[in-house]
């Protein structure tokens, strides 16, 4: 495909979030997902993965990275939204890596089981759009006894309502129009320490706070790696 073929589809194809170098020039959105400081956290804490299921692949930027890492055999990239996949699925082709698998699933039902199970779950920006994360996190819990994560939460001071036994707050979601929205209407956020809660009522018996941004623009975020041993 031609430099002005790989254009003309992506034209075709915006709006679009992440960016991707192909043979020396950019395209796409500005998200650089390939130089994305959570990818080496992953690894950091489990350096030995070489099955990964990805939570929200979004246009594959995460997922590629994750693959081209030497040691890794394979990336299931989840993702709710068909454009996306599309997306993905287009970069790939250009990108020839074949070691990224992109499913097209509604994190906030499918059964992950059908999948098989992995050495590690990588979740970066998916949790804070869930109507109900408890669930999520005991669906990743039945796949791999080891989970990475990034995502937003409410702090102390907002969390005013109490869902399944947990403190947080509701958060007004876009909708499917919105491509950096959830698919239902609201979102439940959980405090830290509910959160918390959720991965060790789960099993994930141990947590590490890799980091936590009390000042980022969207809200409260943090970066945990989970393990069941």
């Amino acid at each position: 495909m031609t430099q002005v073929q790989i254009a003309h589809e992506f034209e075709r194809l915006k709006p679009w979030v992440t960016k991707f170098l192909i043979e020396g020039r950019e395209y796409g959105g500005q998200f650089d997902a390939m130089n994305d400081d959570r990818i080496s956290q992953f690894f950091q804490y489990f350096p030995t993965a070489a099955t990964i299921l990805e939570m929200g692949a979004l246009e594959g930027g995460h997922s590629f990275a994750l693959a081209n890492r030497p040691g890794v055999r394979q990336v299931v990239a989840a993702e709710g939204r068909r454009s996306n996949v599309e997306r993905a699925l287009f970069v790939q082709t250009l990108v020839g890596n074949e070691k990224v698998k992109f499913v097209e699933a509604n994190l906030e039902t499918f059964d992950l089981s059908t999948l098989g199970t992995f050495d590690a779950v990588f979740c970066s920006g998916v949790l804070y759009h869930l109507p109900e994360p408890w669930a999520f996190i005991d669906r990743c819990a039945q796949v791999s006894p080891n989970v990475f994560m990034w995502t937003h939460y409410a702090g102390e001071y907002e969390a005013e309502e109490r869902v399944h036994g947990l403190r947080g707050k509701w958060h007004q979601e876009g909708g499917i129009k919105d491509p950096l929205s959830g698919l239902s209407k609201r979102s439940f956020w959980p405090t830290l320490g509910s959160l918390i809660d959720m991965l060790t009522a789960s099993g994930y018996r141990t947590v590490h706070i890799i980091g936590n941004q009390l000042d980022h623009v969207n809200g409260r975020a943090v970066t945990l790696a989970a393990t069941r041993n």
